[in-house]
């Protein structure tokens, strides 16, 4: 008997508990919507090219196809809570409810941190995702012989009831959260932003610590050390989840581009490197991943990261 899957939310979790100075935290990215919400620890979190503070009961909307990485600092424990969900599978419910506005959160506030929130809403939603997360291990355990199953049907249709109620919350926090924030970075924070920046310019170039060094007026070393300290990854790990982020977005939204052609494009001289790194990074060829994700799509990287609060 093989797992039962549910479709909506491929991955949800409750309070987990990292260790910052030996769990592996890299750069990454995937297709669904991420609900993140922060819970005890000392965690600096880099999303696009900007790095936030992290504070208890910060909650993150993030569209995950944007190269993220929690950077969490010793000795605390780190807590999260997680949800990952597929807005198309919640598609239909959306229409029969008449109210696509749900998701426009996740639209009108592309990648961002909400900051003080109500503590009655904060709870509110803190409980949703308990649900979820328990739920979502409950249904792990349960085996299926096929999508069609008395328990498949009804794991997923409680999973979309729960995924749903926290989205009318997190819709009622975005409407109350409408003040911007301008977050003050320090200067290693935008030392960090101007070489991501560089890096987001350039990746697809013969790219080195000396040329990005050079570019942005700035000792190698230093560079490279502070990099780290900020975001807890490396430089050259970075430019790598850049150029496997395009190479996914160019395998959703191009589908006359060549393997070959996607893999230049991202950056990478030669194929098969370009293939072994793929399936290193993602489980998957690079075909593969174009079967199972390619929407014909243009996606659409202008939405600005944000940190809105409560007035």
């Amino acid at each position: 008997m093989e797992e039962l899957k549910v479709k909506t939310c491929n991955l949800a979790y409750y309070r987990n508990k990292g260790n910052p100075e030996s769990d592996n935290f890299d750069f990454h990215s995937h297709t669904e919507f991420e609900i993140y919400m922060f819970h005890k620890g000392n965690c600096n979190y880099l999303i696009n090219n900007t790095v936030y503070y992290l504070q208890p009961g910060d909650m993150i909307l993030m569209n995950g196809l944007t190269l993220h990485r929690a950077n969490p600092l010793p000795p605390e424990p780190y807590e999260r809570s997680v949800i990952h969900f597929s807005s198309e599978m919640l598609q239909s419910d959306l229409e029969v409810l008449d109210f696509p506005e749900l998701l426009s959160p996740f639209n009108t506030f592309n990648n961002c941190l909400f900051r003080d929130v109500p503590s009655d809403l904060l709870l509110r939603m803190e409980r949703l995702i308990e649900q979820i997360a328990s739920l979502y291990e409950e249904s792990k355990k349960t085996s299926m012989i096929n999508d069609m199953t008395v328990n498949s049907r009804f794991y997923e249709a409680k999973m979309q009831t729960l995924v749903i109620q926290l989205l009318f919350e997190i819709y009622e926090l975005s409407q109350t959260h409408l003040n911007k924030l301008i977050q003050v970075e320090s200067e290693k924070a935008q030392h960090v932003r101007r070489i991501i920046v560089w890096i987001e310019q350039h990746y697809h170039e013969n790219v080195t610590l000396d040329s990005i060094a050079k570019s942005l007026n700035i000792s190698k070393y230093y560079m490279s050390h502070i990099f780290k300290e900020m975001t807890g990854g490396t430089i050259a790990k970075y430019l790598m989840g850049c150029r496997i982020n395009r190479a996914k977005r160019l395998l959703q939204t191009e589908p006359k581009k060549s393997v070959s052609e996607v893999g230049l494009e991202a950056g990478f001289k030669h194929t098969s490197h370009f293939s072994r790194i793929f399936v290193e990074k993602t489980g998957l060829t690079p075909s593969e991943y174009r079967i199972k994700y390619c929407t014909n799509q243009p996606f659409s990287s202008s939405a600005e990261n944000a940190l809105y609060v409560n007035r």
